[in-house]
């Protein structure tokens, strides 16, 4: 069965196959979409590499806009604006070219897929700041449903709107919140 997630624009599909697991990424038309078919032997190494790939591409696809939009005001004749524009292209292949040849490096020291789920009415802000060098922090909207990498040792953190402010509600240690299959 297909696992599919919203990430940054982009429709995230994980799609199970016998050796592994293949990553598409879509428009929200699902008309454009993208994916390097390769088999990642973890779902988590999977869709580490569909959110970089959706990174890459979303970057790319805003510096063509502004290139279409504003070409004629930087001065650039047509030769310019066409190199530069197959620049990007050229980029993103190769950038993608290097992330498929270091997909075995894709899962980073420990960590784990965790799940979590807004089962309340409220909007909340889900965080994790107890590990040094990482913090994590996302609006979870009521039903709404996400996947996440984190240390096993780290606690999510939910807080909920109130009338002082957002307030601490519950703590979980992520290794509670680890997906399994």
């Amino acid at each position: 069965m297909k696992w599919k997630q919203f990430y940054h624009g982009w429709l995230i599909e994980i799609i199970p196959m016998p050796k592994g697991y293949l990553f598409q990424c879509w428009m929200p038309d699902e008309k454009t979409g993208f994916s390097d078919r390769q088999i990642y032997p973890t779902f988590v190494q999977a869709f580490t590499a569909a959110k970089k790939r959706a990174d890459l591409e979303a970057v790319s696809l805003i510096i063509i806009r502004f290139l279409n939009q504003y070409h004629q005001w930087c001065n650039l004749s047509f030769d310019e604006y066409k190199a530069l524009e197959k620049s990007i292209f050229n980029f993103v292949q190769q950038a993608s070219r290097t992330q498929m040849q270091n997909s075995s490096a894709l899962l980073i020291e420990n960590q784990i897929l965790c799940f979590y789920k807004n089962t309340t009415s409220q909007i909340q802000i889900i965080r994790i700041s107890n590990i040094a060098h990482s913090y994590f922090e996302q609006v979870v909207f009521p039903g709404e449903q996400m996947l996440f990498e984190a240390f096993p040792q780290a606690e999510l953190e939910i807080h909920m709107d109130s009338t002082t402010g957002a307030t601490l509600t519950n703590k979980i240690l992520c290794s509670n919140l680890q997906v399994y299959g």
